[in-house]
């Protein structure tokens, strides 16, 4: 059984086990466990073999005996309980000499048998030992060493002296703590510094320290007994704590912490990072920042943010909104990841915190818009601005130059009115400052010191506005300015003179620099103190120089008594309480009336010299804008008279170039008619050269010079140097105009009554009085032009000036686009500033364009200034002039929704000027203004002044013109009008029936521009979208009340605000695509240009639109030819369909109609036709609804492309039905003729079975003379019994006769005389034709009515109409014999056509007599040419003859049959040759004609057929290198023939080359061939007859191929093959055939053979319809439209002749005329018509339908005056007249100018 083991022994139990461990008792052994110990005996029994005894006493010893029953075996052990040691012993540090000991007592132990013993060991020595009761917990160890290691043993001791095994326990004592902390503030870090507790340098140590705020918590370490923590919040408040840290023994060992709290500084960096401002510090904000259009959003009015309430301000002030300074946060927080928290508690920021961050982060070109703004809306601006960081402030001298302020000051004996800069102007200076704290606001009371009575504006910020009770956190030590300034009226004014007054935010015993400033400038300081107890001392060391006013606030009048008798000051003001505000302030202003009675003036610029000495810095003291002002300076110093200087000094834009622009209007207008027209414009053209060459030769000027260089420098001082450049004419300027505004009143009331030469001469002084930057760079303009006419390298310095200007332009700087002077624009300058643009910006440069336009001095440049806070110039009494166009920039997340990068802002002078009213062309000058503009714009913007209803109407009148304009040259217009000073709350609804009276005006006005512009009838919403809600906008005043002291309305600002949404979200909605500045740059040359001619519509030539009409017109001709080919092909098909349908239904004997068929080919042909209309149509929608560039120009051409392609529709389908019945008709004479054939070839076949079968009969076989001889018998006999069934023939001139005899039998009894002359009509036309009659000359007849010479121009002109009308005819008569087909009345059809041409010339006066003479003379030749058509007919359609064609086919097969030989491969060869060859011949010469034309048009010569404009380049470029006068001639004379021959010319070149004909041949022969093949594998299973299994094979292919049935039935009547065996035949058969018919192709080189052969679809005739259009020409010189479509409404020709080109000549000297229709339409000549005269400007009353572009620039006809000039003898001689006198310029034409000509008028270069 073995021993007893004890596996687990307690205090109170144990465990035992006996027995093999492996093996587990089997449960029938029993076992008894029995135990003692001295007192008692304890028995248990187990069937197991381990036991447990429980409840036993700890440290007892015990004997156990194991008894085995069974076995009756047993075996004893004894065991001792253990003592149970305390347990959780642990320990906790008091301090550095001090730990708790804590453990818990053991468990089921009496108390009172045992305790405990603690001892303590250092370094395993016995340190101290303590014993302590059971009921005990804990016990304190004191005494002990700091930052030491102990061990503590803790064990229970038993009464009897026995213990259990101790528990230990490692304690390591506490470091001692640092000692004396001491801390230094900052706004963003802290200096920590305390007392090292450790002595002892061995024991190795350091520090830890950790800061705490609401939000966070950082911890550092530090091995010295001091800390930087730096990255704080300014403004939090800290908690610090720091601890000794000592490293025993691997064990980091901490001291208690000692603990600080401390609230950080605020600091400037820390605003600026609240704000989002931060990297602006030393990024400075730009204008051209601030100005970009950011996208909407809620926050417009109230910030999310504090990052964004500089926006929201910003935003704010820029629109001169005077509400800017009002406000707050939506929320608490700052949604910022970067925020301090600090502003939490809070719902906004001081806004003069905010207007002192933005100064600091604002360039100095900002600081002064932000300044000028600020005044504006007569808030205070900053005149010290001070640095909390620094403890600096600097004098904002700078920031305020831009401010000018205009007032009346007036003493006892005069007034004055006055308008400076207002830091040049000496005012004097009364400062408001603070000590201590204040019970008044003083700068609340200071408002309402310098508001009137009727307004008060709260001019500087103070505590009882929204956010004004928010600590200021930097603007402490700000020094705000601003001013009283009288306006003139008694009653109003509260003080006489202008005041300047100064307020100090703060106490100024912290800002003593800025106190001590105010008191040496000042005339009197306002102190502010209620406690002047407390500060006796510090008033008692102020050293103040200027007057000294103490204003206390107190209880009791004797306060303060003892320190004004000690410190006397000025004057003292207390307020006890019963003094309310109104005297209080009525008290303010007495004291401050007495100040300004002996007060020293000094103005802003002089105080700044007293600055430096006090340590106060000067924003103007930086080198580059001193060396800006030095350069401007040196050019301005030596102006004292400027009409003077500006003679002298930019002389360029004088008279010169005045002289200049009315001679380029001049070469436009043409006013002179007296002379010849283009000797006329060469003389302009001379004149303008010597002007041209006049300014070329100008040597630039020294001022020039100095002003160039200002421009090149850094872009900071060239933007430092045009401001002071500003500056600077501005003073001259005002100072000039005062003077000379002076002169004018003492001239006005002086008695003198020969005054008005004087007043006149000294108003124009003052109009040319007026100097400004934009007249330096007018001259700069005007010396660019010079130098590039007269290609002038001499100054190049010139040549970077434009892209100077365009960075100019990025930064805001306005550029001048229309002289106002001059009324001119500098296009080359213009062109090369934006070209340089473009090259800047690319590919960010899409623009749009707003425009203002309205009546002078309405406020437009205010306008366009408020809402986009820009920075045209606007004063008093000094207008814009011309126009000017600054850029404003987009921001990077807004270009897309805006779908443009910049806005460009045109700024325009008033129309209806004072100035201009005295000049004659004054409303013309308004017109070509309006005209510009409004085309160059995307929106206009119609500013009207309420009050003044009369100029309103002329201005409306004008921009209707404009709007008219631009509507008909392919511009869409969008109108806003603007009602300025509306100020009635309800007006909107109020106004209604006003807005409908507007547009009611607007449509008369419509209308009347329409007629003045000789266009149909229109109303006002035809030419724009109109809303008479959405597009008028109200505008209350500009001013809150009167000016000087009136701030800018808030009303007026947010509507203005409302308005510039407007115009944005339009912007976002309109699918016009936004322009890029190239494209701007052709709409200024093309509308200047247009402008220049009288007649704007029809003058409009824009190269954009041009080119879009061009790229429209290729896309429809594509269109149009894919439509045209589809139903070639279809028709092709379908024609091969009815013959086929007609032969073979006459063949197999069955009721197939070919008029069924024919129903079903027009039923499915309107079906095709729809279809293919239906996409065309599509296409061309969808053309117009893309977003393809420019596609909106050309939108008044869609509905003309529409109709065209309805009409292509309706003459294709009649064409085609046309085509049908005739191939109808046709095919049922053929029919007839077939049945008469069918049944000879029946009779035939009888016949000859017969024959053979008595051949054979005979006894002997017969020789082949014999079979001869027997089928020439029966041959002549079938030919006699056939003979009586020939076709009869007509006379086709006496039905000719018959149909002209009912067509003239009522023009009277000349023209029948005339017809019953005639003898026989097939003799008449065979000679020329003469405009004359049989019975009497012409002459005659106008020998009374016309002089000689205009009898004969009379004559001539009829003879031409008839002659073509000739050509015509022939022509159609030609088509007509071509189609091998019967006569059909074709006579009806032709005097039908001769009839619609005589309408064409109804200008000839035709007599009837003449009529009759041209009809006999057509229909002569027609009776011959039909006559032959129908003889070949008949020949060729004659029975008999078909059947003598087949005898010798016949007399083959009969010898074949008789002597029975196989038939098989004879006869598929001869199928294959006689039946398929033809047909397969036929199959290509039908498709040839398409593909011909589609190669044309896709090949290297597809530009010159892509469009009627670029054909007539092709050709005129062609005739210019020929050089060959008599293509010339033929080209003018007998343009069509010309045109078709040349194509035909074009064509044979082409396809002469690379053997491009054969390839399109062999392409067709190779197609068809395998389609044979096929035909024929599919054909052998349908038949077993060889000649049915042939016609299935041809009615496989029966819309490709034309079945040959007479020669098919001649060749096959006797083919017994078998058809399998036949088919194989056929094949090989077919093989050879493509064979000899691919030699016979490539044998055949003459390609204008192979095209003449083409019977159908004759490409030259395909490709001349589509280049030929609709064939008009030009009234005056015959030259050909090019109009796209078929329907357009107008006809136009790019390039017109000189009128003796086309046989126009003077009466009077028989000397071809040299005028050139595009000059005449813009002169004052005149043209004849009938008996009348007209003005050439008015060609359009005569030939409405016709557009000529007047174009009078010498370039743009070069070509044809090179021609004439070049062949004037030639033309003479042809035309048997004189030379022309032709103007000496022409001769001197190259040929590569004439290249030229064709290349810039046809837009050649853009598609190139």
């Amino acid at each position: 059984m073995g021993h007893i083991r004890f596996t687990d022994v307690g205090p109170h139990s144990v465990h035992l086990e006996w027995g093999d461990p492996d093996e587990a008792a089997n449960g029938r052994q029993k076992f008894q466990i029995e135990w003692n110990n001295e007192e008692k005996d304890y028995t248990k029994t187990t069937h197991e073999n381990h036991f447990e005894i429980k409840q036993l006493s700890p440290g007892t010893s015990y004997n156990i005996t194991v008894v085995a029953i069974e076995e009756k075996k047993s075996f004893s052990a004894s065991v001792r309980t253990a003592i149970p040691a305390p347990e959780n012993f642990e320990y906790v540090s008091e301090d550095a000499t001090t730990v708790k000991l804590i453990w818990t007592p053991p468990q089921k132990m009496d108390p009172s048998l045992y305790k405990f013993q603690v001892i303590m060991y250092k370094n395993e020595e016995k340190t101290e030992s303590v014993t302590v009761k059971s009921n005990e917990k804990n016990t304190l160890m004191e005494d002990l060493l700091p930052a030491t290691e102990y061990k503590a043993t803790i064990n229970t001791i038993l009464n009897n002296g026995k213990q259990s095994e101790p528990a230990v326990l490692i304690i390591h004592t506490k470091p001692l703590p640092p000692e004396n902390i001491q801390i230094k503030n900052d706004a963003t870090s802290v200096y920590l510094k305390w007392i090292d507790p450790i002595i002892d340098d061995e024991i190795p140590h350091r520090f830890r320290v950790i800061w705490r705020s609401e939000s966070n918590a950082v911890e550092a370490f530090t091995d010295e007994a001091e800390l930087n923590v730096s990255s704080l919040k300014p403004g939090t408040e800290y908690s610090f704590s720091v601890c000794t840290v000592v490293e025993l023994n691997g064990t980091k060992l901490e001291s208690a912490p000692v603990k600080i709290t401390h609230r950080t500084n605020i600091n400037m960096e820390f605003v600026l990072r609240e704000l989002g401002l931060q990297n602006h510090l030393k990024n400075k904000l730009t204008l051209q920042s601030v100005l970009e259009l950011r996208k909407s959003s809620d926050e417009d009015q109230t910030a999310h943010s504090f990052r964004s309430l500089p926006w929201l301000f910003l935003r704010k002030l820029m629109m001169v909104n005077s509400s800017a300074r009002i406000i707050k946060c939506a929320s608490k927080t700052t949604n910022s990841g970067n925020s301090t928290g600090f502003y939490e508690d809070q719902q906004g920021i001081n806004p003069l915190d905010l207007i002192t961050a933005l100064f600091h982060c604002a360039d100095p070109f900002l600081q002064q818009e932000m300044a000028l703004k600020m005044s504006m809306c007569q808030f205070s601006v900053p005149l010290l601005l001070p640095n909390c960081d620094t403890n600096e402030c600097t004098l904002m001298l700078w920031a305020l130059r831009d401010i000018t302020k205009q007032f009346r000051s007036y003493s006892v004996d005069e007034d004055s009115l006055e308008e400076n800069s207002i830091v040049l102007t000496d005012l004097p200076l009364i400062s408001f400052v603070r000590l201590g704290k204040s019970s008044v606001s003083k700068s609340e009371f200071l408002n309402k010191l310098l508001s009137n009575n009727q307004h008060h504006h709260n001019t500087f910020f103070h505590k009882e506005l929204e956010n004004g009770n928010i600590p200021r956190k930097i603007s402490n030590g700000l020094v705000e300015m601003s001013w009283y300034l009288p306006g003139g009226r008694k009653t109003n004014d509260k003080f006489k003179e202008p005041v300047a007054v100064a307020n100090l935010r703060g106490d100024i015993s912290d800002f003593k620099t800025q106190f001590t400033f105010l008191s040496q400038t000042s005339s009197a300081v306002f102190l502010f103190c209620d406690d002047l107890d407390s500060n006796q001392t510090f008033l008692e060391s102020l050293q103040i120089k200027s007057k000294l006013v103490l204003i206390c606030t107190t209880d009791s009048s004797t306060s303060g008594d003892n320190l004004t008798t000690m410190f006397k000051p000025y004057s003292k003001i207390l307020r006890d309480r019963n003094m309310n505000d109104f005297k209080f302030v009525d008290t303010l202003q007495k004291a401050v009336v007495d100040i300004l009675a002996d007060s020293t003036k000094m103005s802003i610029e002089m105080i700044s010299k007293i600055a430096p000495d006090m340590g106060i810095l000067v924003d103007e003291n930086n080198p580059i804008c001193q060396n800006a002002k030095k350069r401007a300076d040196l050019i301005t110093q030596d102006i004292t008279n400027i009409p003077e200087y500006k003679r002298k000094e930019l002389s360029l834009q004088d008279k010169l170039w005045k002289e200049l622009s009315k001679l380029e209007k001049e070469m436009c207008r043409l006013k002179a008619t007296k002379q010849n027209i283009e000797h006329y414009k060469s003389e302009l053209k001379s004149q303008i050269q010597k002007l041209q060459k006049q300014q070329g030769s100008n040597d630039m000027r020294e001022t020039m010079y100095q002003f160039i260089s200002g421009l090149s420098c850094s872009p900071d001082e060239q933007l430092y140097f045009l401001k002071w450049m500003k500056i600077n004419l501005d003073h001259l300027t005002r100072i000039h105009q005062s003077r000379l505004e002076e002169q004018n009143r003492e001239l006005c009331n002086n008695p003198k009554e020969d005054k008005d030469k004087d007043l006149r001469d000294l108003e124009n002084e003052i109009t040319s009085s007026s100097l400004g930057v934009q007249h330096f760079m007018r001259e700069l303009s005007q010396l660019y032009e010079s130098t590039h006419s007269q290609k002038n390298k001499k100054h190049t310095a010139l040549k970077k000036l434009p892209e100077i200007c365009a960075q100019l332009m990025l930064t805001g700087f306005p550029l001048e686009l229309i002289d106002g002077d001059a009324s001119n624009i500098p296009l080359t300058w213009i062109r090369d500033v934006l070209t340089a643009l473009n090259k800047l910006t690319t590919p960010r440069n899409r623009i749009r364009v707003v425009t203002v336009l309205g009546v002078q001095s309405t406020g437009k440049s205010t306008l366009l200034n408020t809402m986009f806070g820009i920075q045209f110039a606007v004063s008093s009494g000094r207008c814009t002039r011309g126009a000017f166009m600054l850029l404003i920039g987009v921001s990077e997340e807004f270009r897309s929704e805006l779908q443009c990068d910049y806005i460009l802002v045109i700024d325009t002078e008033g129309l209806k000027s004072p100035e201009l009213a005295k000049l004659a062309d004054s409303y013309e000058h308004d017109n070509e203004l309006a005209t510009v503009v409004v085309g160059l714009s995307d929106i206009t913007i119609v500013n009207i002044a309420m009050e003044n209803a009369t100029e309103m109407k002329d201005t409306l009148q004008i921009v209707v013109h404009a709007f008219l304009r631009m509507k008909e040259v392919g511009k869409r217009p969008c109108c806003h009008f603007v009602h300025q000073n509306t100020a009635d709350v309800a007006v909107y609804e109020k106004t209604l029936r006003e807005r409908k009276i507007l547009l009611k005006q607007l449509d008369e006005m419509t209308q009347a521009a329409a007629k003045m512009e000789k266009i149909g009838n229109k109303k006002f919403t035809d030419i724009l979208e109109y809303n008479i809600d959405g597009n008028n906008w109200y505008i209350p005043g500009l001013w809150l009340g009167v000016p000087p002291m009136a701030p800018v309305s808030t009303g007026y600002s947010e509507e203005v605000s409302k308005l510039k949404d407007g115009i944005l979200n339009i912007f976002k909605t309109t699918k016009v695509p936004a322009q890029n500045f190239m494209e701007f740059e052709e709409w200024i040359r093309s509308l200047w240009k247009a402008v220049q001619f009288e007649n704007f519509i029809f003058s409009f030539r824009n190269s954009l639109v041009a080119e879009a009409y061009s790229k429209l017109c290729v896309e429809f001709n594509t269109w149009e030819w894919a439509f045209k080919k589809h139903m070639i092909t279809w028709y092709t098909k379908s024609e091969t369909k009815i013959t086929n349908t007609s032969v073979m239904s006459v063949r197999s004997k069955n009721t197939l109609n070919v008029d069924r068929v024919m129903a079903d080919l027009k039923h499915e042909a309107t079906k095709e036709l729809d279809k293919e209309e239906e996409s065309l149509l599509g296409k061309i929608q969808q053309y117009f609804e893309s977003e393809d560039e420019n596609v909106h120009l050309v939108e008044n051409y869609k509905e003309d492309f529409l109709n065209s392609a309805k009409c292509l529709r309706r003459e294709t389908e009649t064409d085609l039905r046309n085509k049908l019945e005739n191939a109808v008709l046709i095919q049922k004479g053929i029919e007839k003729v077939e049945v008469i054939r069918q049944n000879q070839r029946d009779t035939m076949k009888e016949k000859v079975l017969n024959l053979i079968s008595a051949c054979r009969n005979t006894k002997d076989n017969l020789s082949d003379s014999q079979l001869n001889e027997e089928f020439k018998k029966m041959w002549d006999d079938i030919v006699k019994q056939f003979s009586l069934t020939a076709l009869p023939s007509c006379d086709l001139g006496k039905e000719t006769y018959s149909f002209l005899h009912s067509n003239l039998e009522t023009k009277g009894g000349a023209v029948r005389e005339m017809l019953s002359n005639i003898t026989s009509l097939d003799q008449c036309g065979t000679g020329p034709f003469y405009a004359t009659t049989v019975k009497m000359n012409i002459f005659k007849k106008l020998k009374n009515s016309l002089l000689p010479a205009q009898r004969n121009k009379k004559h001539k002109f009829i003879q031409r109409s008839c002659e073509k009308i000739i050509n015509e005819s022939q022509v159609l008569i030609s088509s007509k014999t071509s189609v091998k087909s019967a006569y059909s009345a074709e006579i009806q059809e032709l005097l039908c056509f001769i009839d619609k041409k005589m309408e064409e010339c109804e200008d000839a006066e035709i007599s009837p007599e003449i009529e009759a003479s041209l009809k006999i003379h057509i229909c002569g030749i027609a009776a011959r040419a039909f006559q032959k058509m129908h003889d070949d007919y008949i020949q060729r359609t004659d029975p008999l003859t078909s059947l003598e064609r087949f005898k010798e086919q016949w007399l083959a097969d009969f010898k074949d049959l008789y002597y029975q030989r196989d038939q098989c491969q004879s006869k598929a060869e001869m199928c294959a040759q006689q039946c398929f060859a033809p047909a397969v011949m036929e199959y290509i010469q039908k498709r040839l004609g398409p593909d011909i034309v589609e190669e044309m048009l896709t090949g290297e010569r597809g530009f010159a057929f892509s469009t009627r404009t670029f054909f007539q380049c092709s050709l005129l470029k062609e005739l210019l290198q020929g050089e060959d006068f008599n293509n010339i001639f033929e080209y003018v004379q007998n343009y069509e023939k010309f045109v078709t021959e040349w194509i035909s010319e074009k064509i044979i070149e082409h396809f002469s080359k690379e053997d491009a004909f054969l390839k399109l041949e062999m392409k067709h022969l190779n197609t068809i061939v395998s389609q044979l093949k096929t035909s024929i594998e599919s054909a052998k299973s349908m038949t077993n007859n060889s000649c049915n299994f042939v016609t299935n094979v041809f009615k496989c292919l029966d819309k490709e191929l034309v079945i040959p049935i007479d020669t098919l039935n001649a060749t096959l009547a006797f083919n017994n093959s078998d058809p399998a065996e036949f088919a194989d035949c056929l094949k090989s058969s077919i093989d050879k055939m493509h064979q000899a018919l691919a030699d016979e192709l490539r044998g055949e080189s003459d390609i204008r053979a192979k095209l003449a052969k083409l019977s159908m679809n004759r490409p030259q005739e395909v490709l001349f319809s589509r280049v030929f259009g609709c064939g008009k020409m030009c009234p005056f010189c015959k030259a050909p439209c090019e109009a796209g479509g078929k329907e357009h409404t107008e006809h136009f020709a790019s390039v017109h002749r000189p009128q003796g080109i086309g046989n126009r000549y003077w009466v009077q000297t028989d000397k071809l005329a040299s005028e050139i229709c595009s000059s005449i339409v813009a002169s004052e000549t005149l043209f004849h018509t009938g008996d009348k005269w007209h003005p050439c400007k008015d060609y359009r009353e005569i030939y409405p339908d016709w557009r000529i572009q007047p174009d009078t620039s010498i370039e743009a006809t070069d070509f044809w005056k090179y021609i004439f000039a070049k062949y004037n003898t030639k033309f003479a001689k042809r035309y048997n007249l004189k030379p022309s006198d032709i103007p000496r310029d022409w001769y001197k034409i190259s040929v590569h100018q004439a290249n030229k000509c064709l290349d810039d008028t046809f837009l050649l270069n853009s598609h190139k």
